[in-house]
């Protein structure tokens, strides 16, 4: 199979003023330039997943899904791998990111999973990262050792408004993105030769 996989990046926060769009828009640009990616920008707040799961939209039926459901389905089925881009609010990931990962089951299976977290302590997010490492092990998704974090990000902007962290960190993005593509290019394969036993 080709060496160029699909990458969904997914901006986990749908607050009102949220900065999430921003550093998910900065490694989705760095994975383009990569080369081992084709990148799928995936707004959580455009996918407008209903506020309460219905048993149509449950993975563990037969119904057929409301259409949000089912179009945010297709574009995690297509990925081969995803980073996840989180701020931290109150110790742990927003509840639409966990609203969203609770309605899929087998779209993240067998795929790696990497994070970038930001928050307005020294921590950078990454208690919302921790709480992720220990929900995706249950959707048989494979989490990467390699993160990215911006701690107190609200003080580094310049007098424009830009950030300026970006630049500095684009070497660790790289580091992060060749493991992120050893993983997703290995359970690819491993999709691709066995299908993945039922957990039940």
């Amino acid at each position: 199979m080709s060496d160029r996989l699909n990458l969904g990046v997914i901006i986990g926060s749908t607050r009102e003023g949220r900065w999430a769009p921003a550093p998910a828009g900065w490694i989705a640009g760095v994975a383009e330039r990569h080369g081992g990616f084709d990148v799928d920008l995936i707004d959580l707040l455009d996918a407008d997943l209903p506020q309460h799961l219905v048993e149509d939209d449950m993975w563990s039926t037969e119904a057929d899904p409301s259409a949000p459901v089912a179009a945010l389905s297709e574009r995690l089925h297509r990925a081969d791998a995803f980073i996840v881009v989180s701020g931290e609010y109150n110790m742990s990931i927003p509840a639409s990111l966990k609203h969203a990962i609770d309605y899929y089951m087998n779209e993240w299976a067998a795929k790696p999973v990497a994070m970038v977290t930001y928050g307005g302590k020294i921590t950078g997010g990454q208690n919302a990262a921790q709480h992720l490492r220990q929900i995706f092990p249950e959707l048989r998704t494979m989490t990467i050792r390699n993160s990215i974090a911006f701690p107190r990000f609200y003080q580094h902007f310049d007098d424009r408004g830009e950030f300026t962290e970006f630049g500095a960190t684009e070497p660790a993005a790289k580091t992060l993105l060749d493991e992120l593509h050893w993983w997703a290019l290995a359970l690819a394969n491993a999709r691709k030769a066995t299908p993945l036993p039922s957990p039940f």
